[in-house]
């Protein structure tokens, strides 16, 4: 045998040869006794002899609370006790509203000697990978390498020395959980215990090769020489992944295309690009929210947005929800809003604001993750006699007619090929309320209350089948921060003074319940400093959610907190060459992890391009050291601009920036104009005396253009192109 490194590519039993692999670092040595007096004593620690994750915040670690795995918390000392105790440390990085992780790690707790064996052999270590969002990132490294598509939750073998020497996706369902676990333990297992220093060694030398790889695919990324052509370059090769003919979008991966629609409608009202750009942009909108609008893909019974279809068709979701995606879903739909001014899109976008603040508020007022209870489509579908059954025979016949209900069942072929939900129906329609009322020969206030009894009634009789929801009071700064800029977006759209007054109570309970002095945290209770701490992405986030509310309220405070908060982040995340994802002082595993692209919904480096060029607009640039590091395209963004909408936007700001100079003095009618403008495209702040912007007015700059002047909000629209921009109806 050479000391040449090779990873071995294991392929399970035919129980799991849909797609389990298990990968190795370094070679397989012959089989070598160890002598007993060479073991080195092995010390075990009381905190390994229970769990210890129960105090922890969070969905992932409180759904662990009570079992039985003596579940050890994300942590350097955790790794020191597996070293006392010569044990490999097995972790599993579970996402907090995948509900399949709940189920992977209750049938590993179930099983008796599977437990014995986590217990025994291993310190099994428990991840929450959005909160440490690092290890997130790094799972889909790790997948990469073996070619093998990113999937929650994640077993990863580790040495104390923190260094990954197996790792396998949970490809398959859940129930081959016992057995998926088993064949990998035999084979790590026994290596472990044939030459624990010669897996150590090489488990290092590989880890070692990954932190170059890592690094040198920042280093090698090339970056856009014009960078505002390239962008609308990007942005049209976007528009041309939609096909008419299939009406599928390309690239998404089955996704609601939140990231997409965002983008698309941004650039199809913004002024100041080429109108034939706009005109497709706006085409394709249109033609995706046909395709979404009658869909399953929005509940009609609680007014969720699902996260994913299960095949090629809309009319099948995956039946997940959670308030991250409530929350995107959210802002994308504002902007489809004022692209189409389709009132059944508002509709759709107050409804997922309701059902987030129903299921996702915590008793602090501020947002939990949310976690799925179960997506088997036989207890979320419907038969032509659970409809009958539920209902009185009029409304009954009309809610069949309205959701194209069947008695064979109305899912298209290419979303149940195998016809396994043969006389299943999804739910779903386009129409709005004021629509319904008006086929009904009903006023609006008589059928509303009809619609929402119906509504109930099935509801009730869903939630029967699904058993108890799961609802976990830890408020989450991901979560929180999106439903700032949701609200932020719902006021710009409506002009109902209600969704500001929302944004900004909850930004101000987030600035408090998330504070640790200057810095973030990610849970508002306290936690290991490796699994509280902020993340690169959450301070992207509420520096986000800062200049949202600042737009929308003219606030100059939440300017100076955003202003402030970018200069922590600059001393904490940037490196001499990247953007760091985790803190020093939170890191766990020394690897140059950073987010480039929209694997968890937006990138990092999306949002921090975004919140650079706000800040450069208010004349509050950032560091030279932080602006060169998120202001370049990389090429690889025209290369996949589905995976990076949240940067292209940001681009398209930079780029082609539009301007407001706010003068002293507004009208009330003018000041709420401009509030009510779109957010994070249009630019604004208060001129400076030099900048001669007369008392109740508002300059209007456009890039390459010379400016105007308005005092009314009539005027303020025309400069930006009226139609184009035209304020939606309240």
């Amino acid at each position: 045998m050479t000391n040449t490194k090779r990873s071995i590519h294991w392929v399970a039993n035919a129980a799991v040869l849909c797609g389990l692999f298990l990968v190795l670092s370094g070679c397989r040595k012959p089989n070598v006794a160890v002598a007993e007096e060479d073991m080195p004593k092995a010390v075990i620690a009381p905190e390994l002899r229970m769990n210890g994750v129960g105090s922890l915040p969070g969905e992932v670690y409180q759904s662990q609370a009570t079992s039985a795995i003596h579940w050890q918390p994300w942590t350097a000392e955790s790794f020191e006790r597996a070293n006392a105790a010569n044990r490999l440390v097995f972790a599993v990085v579970a996402m907090p509203q995948d509900f399949k992780s709940k189920e992977v790690m209750e049938r590993l707790a179930r099983d008796s000697y599977v437990l014995a064996t986590i217990n025994e052999r291993y310190v099994p270590v428990l991840v929450d990978g959005d909160a440490s969002r690092e290890i997130g990132l790094l799972c889909a490294d790790l997948c990469g390498e073996i070619q093998q598509p990113v999937q929650f939750p994640l077993f990863i073998w580790l040495t104390p020395e923190r260094m990954p020497v197996a790792w396998v996706p949970m490809v398959s369902s859940p129930a081959d959980t016992v057995a998926q676990f088993s064949d990998s333990n035999e084979t790590v297992s026994r290596m472990w215990s044939e030459d624990a220093a010669y897996i150590r060694r090489n488990s290092g030398m590989d880890n070692e090769n990954r932190r170059q790889r890592i690094s040198q695919r920042k280093l090698a990324a090339q970056v856009s020489t014009q960078p505002s052509e390239d962008s609308l370059s990007a942005i049209d090769r976007l528009a041309g992944f939609y096909d008419s003919v299939s009406r599928n979008l390309d690239n998404s991966g089955g996704c609601f295309p939140s990231g997409a629609l965002d983008l698309l409608s941004i650039v199809a009202t913004h002024p100041g690009l080429p109108k034939e750009l706009r005109a497709r942009c706006l085409g394709v909108t249109h033609e995706l929210m046909a395709d979404l609008l009658p869909s399953a893909m929005f509940d009609p019974l609680d007014g969720g947005v699902f996260l994913s279809r299960a095949r090629l068709s809309w009319a099948l979701p995956n039946f997940q929800n959670d308030c991250f995606s409530q929350a995107r879903a959210v802002t994308a739909l504002g902007n489809v809003y004022r692209a189409t001014n389709d009132a059944r899109v508002l509709e759709k976008m107050l409804a997922a604001i309701s059902y987030a603040e129903k299921q996702f508020m915590t008793s602090e007022g501020l947002f939990a993750a949310g976690m799925s209870l179960t997506a088997d489509p036989s207890q979320w579908l419907w038969k032509i006699d659970d409809i009958k059954k539920a209902l009185s025979a009029e409304d009954a016949d009309w809610w069949i007619k309205l959701n194209g209900v069947t008695e064979l069942g109305n899912l298209p072929m290419d979303a149940d090929p195998s016809r396994s939900n043969f006389r299943l129906n999804s739910l779903g329609f386009s129409q709005t309320t004021a629509e319904l009322a008006k086929e009904q020969s009903q006023s609006i206030e008589e059928f509303s209350g009809r619609l929402e009894r119906i509504r109930n009634e099935l509801l009730q009789v869903r939630n029967r089948r699904l058993g108890n929801s799961i609802r976990n009071d830890s408020s989450y700064a991901t979560s929180s921060f999106l439903m700032v800029s949701a609200y932020a977006s719902a006021f710009g759209v409506t002009g109902d003074v209600s969704y500001r007054d929302k944004a900004v109570a909850l930004l101000e309970k987030s600035k408090v319940a998330f504070a640790d002095g200057p810095r973030l945290n990610i849970f508002s209770k306290d936690a290991p400093k490796s699994i509280r701490a902020g993340r690169a992405f959450h301070y992207g986030l509420a520096l986000q959610a800062g200049l949202d509310v600042s737009d929308i309220t003219l606030d100059r405070k939440w300017t100076h907190w955003s202003e402030d908060l970018a200069t922590t982040a600059t001393e904490s995340f940037v490196d001499s060459s990247f953007l760091k994802e985790c803190p020093d002082d939170a890191k766990v595993l020394d690897l140059p992890i950073t987010d480039l692209s929209m694997l968890f919904g937006e990138s990092t480096a999306g949002v921090f391009s975004s919140v650079e060029c706000r800040l450069a607009a208010q004349k509050r640039p950032l560091l030279k050291s932080f602006s060169d590091l998120v202001t370049p395209l990389p090429k690889f963004a025209f290369d996949q601009p589905m995976v990076h909408t949240d940067l292209l936007s940001a681009m398209i700001a930079r780029h082609y920036p539009v301007t407001l100079l706010i003068g002293a003095n507004l009208t009330s009618e003018l000041k709420l104009a401009v509030q009510r403008l779109p957010l994070r495209v249009i630019q604004r702040r208060e001129a400076v005396p030099d900048e001669g912007v007369p008392d109740g007015s508002v300059s209007v700059s456009f890039a390459g253009r010379e400016g105007m002047v308005v005092s009314t909000p009539k005027a303020l629209l025309e400069a930006l192109q009226g139609a184009s921009l035209q304020q939606p109806n309240p």
